[in-house]
């Protein structure tokens, strides 16, 4: 299916299958907006029963219009598939988060659910129970919005029609409620039960009753309470048990009879949280030291404090840009299938343009500093633009040297030379300081929560950002050094020129060293603290998921220098090589796609702006520019 084209839909990859049907990422040419469409799986064409669901699906879900509910766009019936056309959410399920990292953050979760509840308590406001929430079934944009997906089994309870098979119990076996499994009608209570599953999973990393056979999950359903999360993670408050336990109808207290009273308890225990975690059972009283409680106190006090005000400003893309945000889609390049939403006219607003410094110098490095561009390269050579790219003027430089790499910082631009020095300018170009720092060549400059820069000789500097004092870190090799990528204050990642990185945790005292090639590695880019990438020579990249640990090769079409790499969110990267080649992945680095831009020669920086214009920059004074 990936490739072919249904009506005015170019199929792009495979989003997730099901038993009723496969969910593919698709490109409306119409309306120019990418879509999902959910294709009923065409063994079951035939089976009236199945079609009649299938449609009763799209129409129940349609008349559900809520901001945390995807949207229904159409129904689709051709002789290749039949489906239903939807809202394309870019981002990440419960699910995948879960298998991803083990267990999500306590608020982290509850602030998720609160979204689902409000979605919920309107379908039911609505006539509607979804009867399969789960994991799966529940995503998150990259802008932090909750969205519940498959309303597939969805019952209205203003409706007699049945369209259920006779002895076929819906859901799914871990998230069903005890009604559902007696057979019994469904009812507000089946989502509350389920979500109080999904709850437990989020905090816990599996779901309560984790059993080999069917009927041992059946029966714990029935009549089993599932292990408190308090014994098991100290930092769990009790009321969070009470919670879970009021959601799955087997606590003492009164159980949530809608979705209303189970949104106002998750944010009533968010609201009391900092003084609930003090409160603990004698036997965690008995195992925790005085010294351990307090720092857990103050941590999730702090944490509190942070993530509170994050929701009140009406952001959420911190917390998910904890999780990152991961689909496996199929390969976007499969036998050389062309897809018109990433040609040169689609996904760009026009051909590249082709700037013209007037310098033939090879330019290794472009940054933006208050809307004016620095370029930079070969023999000491630096242009500024103050339109965006249509003229540029050189800033003499007294020092014929090469500038390698560059990075802004507060209103500044810093430069590292070929002859061990930064270079600092103002944002008008204006040269204000050369510190010499070494006699060796620095090719790389990054700034994160400090300043970082490596070179030949196994150099490893860093500094504050507020007073530019570098120390020389203890380095793990005496080979060159070609990039460095900052994970936390205290961990760094560097890789060097016999294809081998080195990862350290404690500032440099000691590095995992991991080799991953027989060439040289260049450029390094992390994403967060978990996702990152490394490519370099011969086309050769490589994927991490957990901070550097672990790395698994990535297949580009290429055999060509990866000179650099850049995301503008978790999902949409680019890539450009030494011989003048372009690359766009759509799905978190996984796949690679080769755009055509019409020029040779060496690509060596990219640079993004927020208005959507993006500039490459190589040899021989080459600037192209677009806009996305």
């Amino acid at each position: 299916m990936v490739g072919k084209r249904i009506l005015n839909y170019q199929i792009i990859s495979l989003l997730g299958e099901g038993g009723m049907g496969s969910v593919y990422k698709a490109y409306d040419t119409q309306l120019e907006r990418f879509v999902a469409i959910k294709i009923i799986n065409p063994k079951l064409v035939k089976d009236p029963i199945f079609i009649e669901r299938f449609r009763f699906e799209a129409k129940n879900q349609a008349k559900l219009n809520h901001p945390n509910i995807v949207m229904i766009y159409g129904f689709i019936e051709t002789k290749e598939a039949t489906g239903f056309v939807m809202e394309y959410v870019d981002g990440s399920t419960i699910s995948q988060l879960i298998s991803m990292y083990g267990r999500l953050d306590l608020i982290y979760s509850l602030r998720v659910l609160q979204q689902v509840l409000i979605a919920i308590d309107y379908a039911h406001s609505m006539g509607f129970v979804h009867r399969d929430l789960k994991p799966s079934n529940i995503i998150i944009d990259r802008n932090g919005i909750v969205k519940i997906m498959d309303f597939g089994i969805s019952k209205s309870l203003n409706e007699n029609q049945n369209i259920t098979r006779v002895g076929f119990n819906i859901g799914t076996i871990h998230y069903m409620s005890p009604e559902q499994i007696k057979g019994l009608e469904p009812s507000p209570r089946t989502d509350i039960y389920s979500l109080g599953i999904t709850l437990y999973e989020m905090i816990s990393g599996l779901p309560p009753f984790n059993f080999k056979s069917d009927y041992e999950i059946y029966e714990a359903h029935l009549k089993m309470i599932p292990e408190k999360l308090s014994d098991k993670y100290p930092e769990i408050p009790n009321e969070v048990d009470e919670l879970i336990l009021s959601a799955l109808n087997k606590s003492d207290k009164k159980n949530f009879v809608n979705a209303y009273e189970f949104r106002t308890s998750i944010e009533n225990l968010i609201f009391n949280l900092p003084l609930l975690v003090g409160k603990s059972s004698t036997t965690q009283n008995q195992i925790r030291s005085v010294a351990y409680k307090k720092t857990r106190i103050t941590n999730l006090i702090v944490t509190f404090v942070i993530l509170i005000t994050l929701t009140v400003v009406g952001t959420s893309y911190f917390l998910v840009d904890r999780f990152i945000l991961k689909e496996k889609l199929n390969s976007l390049s499969d036998n050389k299938t062309e897809f018109s939403y990433l040609n040169n006219h689609t996904y760009f607003s026009a051909e590249w343009e082709h700037l013209n410094p007037n310098i033939t110098a090879n330019l290794n490095t472009i940054i933006s500093i208050s809307s004016i561009l620095f370029a930079a390269g070969s023999n000491g050579s630096i242009l500024l633009s103050k339109n965006y790219g249509q003229s540029w003027e050189k800033i003499n430089f007294e020092n014929k040297v090469d500038i390698n790499s560059s990075a802004s910082l507060g209103g500044k631009s810093l430069m590292s030379t070929s002859d061990g020095r930064i270079f600092i300018t103002d944002e008008k170009g204006k040269h204000l300081q050369s510190i010499k720092l070494t006699d060796e060549n620095l090719l790389s400059i990054k700034i994160g929560d400090r300043i970082y820069i490596c070179g030949s000789g196994g150099i490893i500097l860093r500094s504050d950002k507020s007073n530019l004092n570098f120390e020389k870190i203890n380095s793990p090799t005496k080979n060159t050094i070609y990039d460095v990528a900052e994970i936390d204050n205290s961990s760094f990642i560097v890789c060097d020129w016999n294809g081998t990185i080195y990862k350290t945790s404690n500032n440099g005292i000691s590095y995992d060293e991991i080799k991953l090639s027989q060439n040289y590695l260049k450029r390094l880019l992390f994403i967060n603290q978990f996702l990152g990438f490394v490519g370099g020579s011969d086309g050769k990249l490589f994927k991490t998921t957990d901070g550097g640990v672990n790395w698994n090769k990535v297949n580009i079409n290429t055999t060509a220098t990866i000179n650099d790499i850049i995301f503008v969110n978790q999902k949409t990267g680019y890539i450009v090589t030494s011989d003048g080649e372009f690359f766009i992945s759509e799905n978190s680095g996984e796949d690679w796609l080769k755009i055509q831009i019409g020029f040779k020669g060496a690509l060596n920086k990219i640079l993004i702006l927020n208005n959507g214009l993006i500039f490459l920059v190589g040899n021989n004074g080459l600037i192209l520019k677009n806009k996305i």
